[in-house]
């Protein structure tokens, strides 16, 4: 059952050139080389990363790994009399307990690698600390290192000028073929190169063992199901706080009017530096607005936050678009169709999810869910983030987003002569038309939805919709205000600019008498 749900185009994945040593295998030999005593590396995957370090050691070197349940464990037969010189022949006391551990890792012969899992969880203690500084200087002499492994690399300050901190990266493209094919051959499953294509998109982001379950889950008698590759992706992907996979199947047709935004959007699909996944954020100002201003959040978390993805759109040099305008006036419609229209994840960023309650716990938070993010969109993510309020966002946030601000204002009359066409092909419906000035989209969804709900008519059903131009007339009018001649509009070519139809009942008469009062 070869099939994919909507494919991208997807490019041949490329071997890395023959002898090209893994990018963190040549950090941690270049660190042997000066003899780094302390070496913390975040991974998802602490397993195969020790599986990766352990393969570009020599086999004379000793090495160790140590967990809390199991204890001191050696890897190899020169690991065996290390591990005896630190516990013997009889009772593990290090298991369960660090300290003991590095107190007695200073027993350990040269050249040892000591492998410590889930590290991170560990450096809160001061004797541990203390034990572990203590190795410094006498690993460095005889080129002896531990390794500190977990999925964050969260050092106490005093630790933080002696240890080396490295990134063990999601698997890349290749690395991830190499993880189909070899499940598929375990299968006796013969493959064509663009299903393994195909595949490597459906699990791009996901650790190696996780990559490696997914596609096993997925293997049926007939081949690979890249659909339910694509379902156990999206599962594992939400399972990084924050991070939610969108599974709807809009598309740009799907949506009636702002023909200016979605012809550039799909023009960003298909030019140049094509994005491999759409970052959505969804009414931004809730999250970013206590990031700076008299309101600024005291915790620094919204700071932070702030600093970590400005910094992440420039280094990796994503291309963003923020949608302003009236609830309902199809802003986060656009963004959630934008994936499906380009064949790749539409993946929504939920920074108030990452919040947490220990101290470092929502900064580790959006990095990991960053890291993510780079592994799904190969380093090619399009940022797509919504607001009502535009003028909390700090102005840095607002210069990230380089395709510009964009207004989304009511939809006009024959914008929503497009939007009844689209709704009521959807339900099923006909019959006349309740009046509706200045009605939203989604208020022209809703009157329709009404309608297929309660078996009545369009004009019956209007009567339960109160549109946003008559409930919150106020926020309309300061939004198409703030936007006249300073955003882009998303319904016609250029700048936006406010008609005499979307001004103000008497705002004529009361600009000749304030001209006249002038005079």
């Amino acid at each position: 059952m070869q099939t994919v749900l909507d494919p991208p185009e997807v490019a041949i994945v490329a071997a890395p050139a023959a002898g090209t040593p893994n990018p963190l295998v040549a950090q941690f030999r270049a660190a042997r080389r000066v003899s780094v005593p302390l070496v913390a590396i975040t991974t998802p995957d602490a397993a195969a990363t020790i599986q990766l370090l352990a393969e570009s050691l020599k086999e004379s070197v000793p090495q160790l790994a140590w967990d809390a349940a199991s204890g001191l464990r050696a890897s190899n037969s020169e690991g065996q009399a290390a591990r005896a010189m630190v516990v013997g022949d009889g009772f593990d006391a290090t298991r369960g307990n660090p300290q003991e551990l590095f107190t007695g890792a200073a027993k350990l012969p040269p050249e040892t690698v000591l492998f410590v899992l889930m590290a991170n969880r560990w450096l809160g203690s001061p004797a541990v600390i203390q034990a572990l500084w203590n190795l410094r200087d006498r690993f460095k002499c005889d080129r002896r290192t531990v390794v500190l492994l977990g999925t964050a690399a969260e050092l106490p300050p005093e630790l933080a000028g002696d240890v080396l901190v490295m990134d063990d990266p999601l698997p890349g493209p290749s690395e991830l073929a190499q993880i189909v094919r070899e499940q598929c051959a375990a299968a006796s499953l013969e493959v064509a190169d663009h299903v393994v294509d195909a595949a490597v998109e459906a699990v791009r982001g996901l650790s190696a063992f996780g990559a490696e379950q997914s596609v096993a889950m997925s293997l049926r008698t007939d081949g690979l199901d890249l659909e339910e590759l694509w379902e156990r992706k999206r599962q594992q992907v939400q399972l990084t706080p924050g991070l939610r996979v969108h599974k709807g199947g809009e598309r740009f047709e799907g949506v009636g009017g702002v023909p200016t935004i979605k012809s550039l959007l799909s023009r960003v699909l298909l030019g140049n530096d094509r994005p491999g996944a759409v970052v959505f954020l969804d009414e931004i100002e809730k999250f970013m607005g206590g990031a700076a201003g008299q309101g600024a959040d005291t915790s620094g978390v919204a700071q932070d936050q702030l600093g970590t993805i400005l910094g992440y759109m420039q280094d990796h040099g994503a291309a963003g678009a923020l949608f302003v305008g009236p609830p309902g006036s199809a802003k986060s419609m656009i963004a959630k169709a934008c994936g499906p229209e380009g064949g790749i994840p539409t993946i929504q960023l939920d920074l108030g999810e990452m919040k947490g309650s220990l101290m470092g716990q929502s900064e580790h938070n959006l990095r990991t869910a960053l890291k993510v993010i780079t592994s799904v969109s190969n380093g090619r993510s399009l940022w797509l983030a919504t607001s009502n309020n535009i003028f909390s966002l700090p102005p840095e946030l607002r210069r990230r987003f380089t395709l510009g601000v964009y207004f989304f204002d009511l939809p006009s009359p024959a914008e929503r002569n497009q939007i009844w066409d689209i709704w009521l092909r959807h339900y099923g419906l006909s019959g006349p038309l309740p009046p509706d000035p200045e009605w939203t989209g989604a208020e022209v969804q809703t009157c329709c939805d009404i309608a297929h709900r309660l078996r009545c008519t369009l004009v019956e059903a209007a009567a339960f919709v109160v549109p946003v131009s008559r409930s919150a007339p106020d926020q309309v009018d300061r939004l198409r205000s703030s936007a006249d001649g300073k955003y882009l509009s998303a319904s016609t070519p250029g700048v936006y600019r406010r008609t005499d139809a979307t001004l103000p009942p008497g705002f004529g008469a009361r600009r000749m008498s304030t001209l006249q009062q002038d005079n």
